[in-house]
């Protein structure tokens, strides 16, 4: 997929094959539909609001990947009264919101999306563009990612992304693993970097991206663990499940707290990440955005 994004503010066109979108852009760096650790099946719920006063057509790019066999999809289309459809098909009413309780599904049901991603899993990302509005909160996402657990849902919210102009290149975040210390209560952290598939400057980066991620021990300051390079497609976003495991550093009573850096070191696209900390026992987490790093 092709996110052509020129940056005037919020101002963001985007310029797929056959047509041209133009206004605020929101970014969801991961949305998806896959089974996790312990065989637990997680999905995701998206709410796209209108919270403006005129009808606006939402135009939206999804792409991910096949969890079991790898195969990438890119998807074009439009979020409007009747949920998704073709591109340029449909436009949300004024202070509307269109909820979906599985995102994934709902690509499947409106034969966009075939039903075999649905049934190995997919992950990726979604960027929405609320053609012709220019100012922040004119629209917004969120999306949640839950599972069934105990006769009912668990889960965790995002909010979605305003893309501004000069997008980071480096990210930082601080991860916890208290799997070898705590009695209860005890978490992990899962880390996901999203290739936005535009550069900084808003320019088109669809080639694929080279990200290092490293770590530096937060009691000193000093680096811990092997570094990990991963390569990631446009549009797509890359796991690092576990990251303490990832990175060669063990966790330990001492060793609970790391500062997690995500390096683009080939490649002009900005990137996007997401941590998960994750209960060991019920599989819920708690997500939050990385913080750019390029200061």
């Amino acid at each position: 997929m092709i996110r052509n994004v020129i940056f005037c503010t919020l101002i963001a066109p985007v310029f797929a094959t056959d047509a041209v979108a133009s206004g605020l852009t929101v970014n969801v760096p991961v949305v998806g539909r896959v089974t996790g650790g312990g065989g637990v099946l997680f999905a995701t719920a998206v709410d796209v609001t209108n919270n403006g006063n005129a009808s606006v057509p939402v135009d939206f790019y999804f792409d991910g990947k096949d969890a079991t066999n790898g195969q990438t999809v890119s998807i074009a289309g439009t979020i409007g009264n009747f949920g998704v459809v073709p591109r340029g098909a449909g436009a949300m009413s004024p202070l509307s919101n269109q909820h979906f309780d599985d995102f994934i599904d709902s690509l499947v049901q409106s034969g966009m999306l075939a039903s075999s991603f649905e049934t190995d899993g997919i992950q990726g990302s979604l960027l929405l563009v609320f053609n012709g509005y220019t100012k922040r909160g004119q629209g917004s996402a969120t999306a949640r990612f839950y599972n069934a657990f105990g006769g009912g849902n668990v889960g965790v919210s995002l909010k979605g992304h305003e893309i501004a102009a000069s997008e980071p290149q480096k990210l930082v975040v601080t991860v916890r693993d208290t799997t070898a210390s705590a009695a209860t209560g005890a978490i992990y952290p899962n880390l996901f970097i999203n290739h936005t598939g535009l550069a900084p400057d808003g320019t088109p980066a669809t080639g694929d991206i080279g990200v290092q991620i490293s770590a530096v021990a937060a009691t000193t300051g000093q680096p811990v663990g092997t570094p990990i390079t991963l390569s990631i497609a446009s549009g797509q976003t890359a796991t690092v499940g576990r990251v303490f495991q990832a990175l060669g550093v063990t966790p330990s009573s001492t060793t609970t707290t790391l500062l997690v850096y995500a390096t683009v070191t080939s490649g002009n696209a900005a990137i996007e990440g997401l941590v998960s900390q994750v209960d060991s026992i019920t599989k819920d987490g708690s997500a939050f955005e990385m913080g750019r790093a390029d200061f």
